[in-house]
């Protein structure tokens, strides 16, 4: 017995109603592509998947996020293609500009218990270079 796929209310399958949307819209096919990169790239490289993924989710370039976060354009980019791992102090610029903190976690395993885990922020002051007014 084949598979069905799940229908919308008006009997056309998800997938289908997709289509029909990746083919009236640009800005539709450039997301569903650009979250399918992130997906894939969250395979190798949590951290550079989730920076993309915030960058695009705030509408902001690459050279935004490295001119705020006083780094360049080429460390940016090298980082979300999952080419680098940035330094703590880094990170932490880069988050910030993307509006997240990094915290930093410890899990202690007790045989036959749940594990225990402690979150707390990195401690360290973060600057964050802001855009000129005009």
């Amino acid at each position: 017995m084949p598979q069905s796929r799940p229908a919308s209310p008006t009997g056309r399958s998800a997938e289908d109603a997709a289509h029909a949307r990746a083919r009236r819209s640009d800005a539709y096919r450039e997301a569903r592509d650009e979250y399918a990169a992130i997906r894939e790239l969250r395979r190798r490289n949590w951290i550079a998947a989730h920076i993309r993924e915030r960058r695009y989710e705030l509408d902001l370039t690459q050279r935004e996020v490295a001119e705020r976060a006083g780094t360049s354009h080429s460390f940016v980019s090298k980082l979300e293609r999952g080419d680098h791992i940035p330094t703590i102090p880094v990170l932490q610029r880069i988050l910030a500009v993307l509006d997240e903190q990094l915290l930093i976690g410890i899990e202690r395993r007790a045989p036959g218990e749940e594990p225990e885990r402690e979150l707390a922020p990195v401690p360290g002051g973060v600057e964050i270079r802001r855009p000129a007014l005009r």
